[in-house]
């Protein structure tokens, strides 16, 4: 080998150094970075997609905001935290005055703790349950009904009061307050009807008569607000 080509491959080797260096202290590490970039980007806009989609939930919340609280606020007045017998008694004179009856009395017993409904047990079931043969085949197919219960509702946040009114008026008009009671902002359960008449005999029937209607109201105290106020 000559002098001359001696120095050609010195200065190939030369080269191929320089271009190796270049490439593992230049170019590579910008191409993991690049990488790097990549892979941040793609995360970047993904939260931002996920960000952008709760700001539309939220906005669609926000928008409907009042509506809730409207309903919020007639939830509270059908089922009140207190039993409020100034207000309930005040919404029964409004319904007697619109029906056309007379309030002669109105008793609002003492809070009762709420007991959920139970499923009936075995023996209760075998009790009342008809005779293998008087059963027909296809009732064997009808489930049984379930009592509908609730967990947020409980003997600790939830009671009932028991109300008894007394109107006197004509048939028409015990029924127009009943409904006008059933459908009120306060929550009333008609559980009873009793009527007394207090014409003579030769009268006519339904003209005149005493009412009694029983039932329950209910009071639910939201026990988790007033934990984190005390807290």
């Amino acid at each position: 080998m000559t002098k001359h080509h001696l120095s050609l491959v010195i200065a190939l080797v030369v080269c191929a150094v320089v271009l190796a260096g270049g490439w593992f202290l230049g170019v590579q590490p910008q191409l993991a970075a690049a990488s790097s970039n990549q892979a941040q980007q793609s995360t970047i806009d993904a939260t931002n997609d996920k960000n952008r989609a709760e700001l539309t939930r939220l906005a669609a919340a926000f928008a409907g905001l009042d509506a809730t609280k409207a309903e919020l606020a007639q939830l509270r007045a059908s089922v009140p935290s207190t039993t409020d017998s100034e207000s309930f008694v005040r919404q029964i004179d409004a319904n007697a005055a619109a029906a056309g009856v007379q309030v002669t009395n109105v008793t609002i017993g003492d809070a009762t703790a709420y007991a959920p409904a139970t499923e009936p047990t075995a023996e209760k079931t075998a009790n009342a349950a008809p005779s293998a043969a008087a059963t027909s085949s296809t009732d064997e197919d009808v489930p049984s009904a379930q009592p509908a219960t609730d967990p947020a509702v409980t003997d600790a946040n939830f009671s009932l009061v028991p109300v008894t009114v007394a109107v006197q008026g004509s048939y028409d008009q015990a029924l127009a307050f009943t409904k006008a009671m059933q459908s009120g902002s306060r929550l009333f359960l008609v559980s009873g009807i009793a009527a007394a008449s207090e014409e003579e005999d030769d009268a006519p029937p339904m003209e005149s008569q005493s009412w009694s209607l029983s039932g329950s109201v209910y009071v639910f105290t939201d026990t988790s607000s007033t934990a984190s106020a005390n807290g």
